[in-house]
């Protein structure tokens, strides 16, 4: 048998020195590709000649390379610990950037996407991973929120940091000083304990698709259709209502997922994972359709606040439904699948509302995204809420 250097969880604290490492590494990553997301779109309908639709595509290629990576990310957890699938990411995200960087061109903007799907695979997985064994197991949900908050601590400063590079530079220095913020997760990774729990090397390994894990990840699959809609496209659809630098939409968002964590990312643990993510998708419903009727930038602030606020009860509600239950050794795998179908998402959201967008208009486009967030509380609600009783 592997033992491992353990994490004690004999207490029932959470904010250790490993777990604001882990907050540290993920929140420097995120901050890359903050930046990417919201100079992306746009670099590609500007520099390369794409359309709404091509962009779309772009953005959401990298899912097909995430969703076949995530798996033996996740497989490679449970056996070899957490700290080195981070590491892998952070090194991943650094080839795709030098890749965009040195091939111009829309085969080249697909190359770089295929190679960050792989680091963001690697990433997810590891730091939500880590984050459970980290953490106490009654407090899980709460680890989960709080690192989720360092996810979109990068993601909402990155746009405006990446405004400012590109104000005083260009694409190519962009795209580079992303590679840098990546290296800096890579190093602090590196800090991280080099295991987390104890893990058999002899035994079988953990399954690629960890069934329990299925249900959940459909009702994620559905219920961020909305958010990751405006995330991708609200480069573009600022343009529309009148709003020329969106970087602070994007910015709004993730201060309002950071605070609605904060100080609510217990809920899920007190109010039951089934109630609260039933309310954070009547939510998302409703946001979806402030964004779409509300064609404004005002309409804009205020829906992507509201967005915000119902995506952060989602994630951390779905994922503990996603690792209830599930052995230490086997959360990984869990979590893989799970994290899975944040990857489906990407895949089909981009192109399916850039498609909607040049059929009809946004606002049909967010409509659309919205009715989503209703099959998703269908799917929890009767599939998901009878199995629990």
């Amino acid at each position: 048998m592997t033992t491992s250097v353990a994490v004690s969880t004999s207490t029932n604290r959470l904010l250790t020195p490993e777990f604001w490492t882990l907050g540290t590494a993920t929140a420097a990553y995120f901050l890359g590709v903050g930046v990417l997301n919201a100079l992306l779109p746009r670099y590609v309908v500007d520099e390369l000649g794409g359309t709404e639709a091509t962009s779309g595509f772009v953005m959401g290629s990298m899912a097909i390379s995430a969703l076949l990576c995530r798996p033996w990310f996740g497989r490679l957890a449970d056996r070899r610990g957490a700290r080195v699938v981070l590491m892998i990411g952070a090194c991943l995200a650094c080839v795709s950037v030098l890749v965009l960087a040195a091939f111009p061109s829309l085969v080249g903007a697909v190359a770089s996407r295929l190679v960050m799907g792989g680091a963001g695979g690697a990433m997810i997985t590891g730091a939500m991973t880590l984050s459970m064994d980290i953490a106490p197991e009654s407090r899980r949900s709460q680890a989960g929120s709080y690192i989720l908050i360092s996810f979109h601590v990068g993601l909402g400063i990155g746009p405006l940091l990446g405004e400012f590079v590109l104000g005083r530079s260009d694409y190519r220095s962009v795209w580079l000083a992303v590679g840098g913020l990546v290296l800096v997760s890579c190093a602090v990774s590196s800090f991280l304990p080099r295991r987390a729990g104890v893990h058999d090397a002899q035994m079988a390994p953990t399954p690629l698709v960890f069934r329990a894990a299925i249900a959940p990840g459909l009702v994620t699959l559905f219920g961020v259709f909305a958010f990751n809609g405006l995330l991708q496209f609200a480069p573009l659809y600022g343009r529309e209502v009148g709003l020329k630098d969106v970087g602070l939409v994007f910015t709004v968002a993730s201060l309002t997922i950071v605070v609605v964590r904060l100080f609510f990312g217990g809920v899920p643990d007190v109010v039951g994972p089934v109630r609260a993510g039933s309310w954070a998708l009547v939510l998302t419903a409703f946001a979806a359709t402030v964004v779409a009727l509300w064609a404004t930038p005002a309409g804009l602030y205020v829906g992507a606040a509201l967005l915000a606020c119902g995506l952060s009860l989602q994630s951390p509600s779905f994922m503990a439904l996603a690792v209830e239950g599930v052995s230490d050794r086997e959360r990984g795998a869990a979590l893989a699948t799970y994290t899975g179908f944040f990857d489906i998402a990407n895949a089909i959201i981009g192109p399916a509302i850039g498609m909607i967008v040049v059929g009809f208009d946004y606002q049909v486009a967010f409509l659309t995204a919205g009715a989503m967030s209703l099959v998703a509380l269908a799917i929890l609600r009767l599939v998901i809420a009878p199995q629990r009783t």
